[in-house]
């Protein structure tokens, strides 16, 4: 979850208007930044919720226990709630997004921000993980995205085993993380190309000479 709270987290304030750079329709939800805190929220929600029925399956005497058994797990049992290769995967791939977005605010300081922009003095960061792909922002935060979806709809979790996707709320949480995810990816996917041609514009030269020592935007060898 560490890892999920860094990447759904601004490390800088918002530009100026002045230093914001034109980009794509999906900005709007970067802009308000309520779409990185709903997925967070949601994430952070279902994971106190696993710990708790988790501790209460231990404790079943308990009153408070048997309260959250009661309320949280609404069908199944919570002593299937287990740790599966897909739950290890998942959290690999979420410590490791995490990790590699926390490398780039420390790279790039206050240069990186939510929103797409120029800023005043920026400079052209070609080292650190901008040293083997040029956008290793989003390559972190789609391998968190990943992370969670395998964590929570794996085999073995307390959405799975509770029969939390049984019911409206846990249909809806699902769906409205699902349906953000996806818009939030697909801006940042779309505005790769928007943020390589305004740094092409401003740095010419250097952004030609960086673009051709890394080609690849994501992935390394791939994409």
């Amino acid at each position: 979850m560490v890892g999920l709270q860094i990447t759904c987290t601004p490390p800088h304030p918002p530009p100026s208007p002045d230093e914001k750079a034109a980009s794509t329709r999906l900005e709007v939800i970067m802009k308000q930044r309520s779409g990185p805190f709903a997925v967070g929220s949601i994430c952070w929600a279902a994971a106190i919720a696993e710990a708790a029925v988790i501790v209460a399956s231990h404790m079943p005497n308990s009153v408070l226990s048997r309260n959250i058994l009661s309320t949280l797990v609404v069908k199944g049992a919570a002593e299937k709630i287990k740790i599966s290769p897909l739950f290890i995967l998942g959290t690999f791939l979420t410590g490791l997004g995490g990790f590699i977005r926390y490398s780039c605010y420390r790279e790039l300081g206050r240069l990186f921000t939510f929103e797409m922009s120029i800023r005043k003095d920026h400079r052209l960061i070609t080292s650190g993980p901008y040293s083997i792909v040029r956008h290793p922002g989003y390559t972190g935060a789609v391998l968190t995205v990943i992370g969670i979806i395998c964590w929570h709809a794996c085999s073995g979790s307390w959405a799975r085993e509770c029969g939390v996707f049984s019911t409206k709320t846990g249909k809806g949480a699902a769906g409205l993380y699902l349906t953000l995810a996806s818009m939030i990816t697909t801006g940042l996917m779309a505005r790769m190309s928007k943020e390589d041609e305004a740094l092409r514009k401003t740095f010419g030269q250097d952004w030609i000479e960086w673009a051709t020592k890394v080609p690849y935007k994501l992935i390394p060898g791939i994409l």
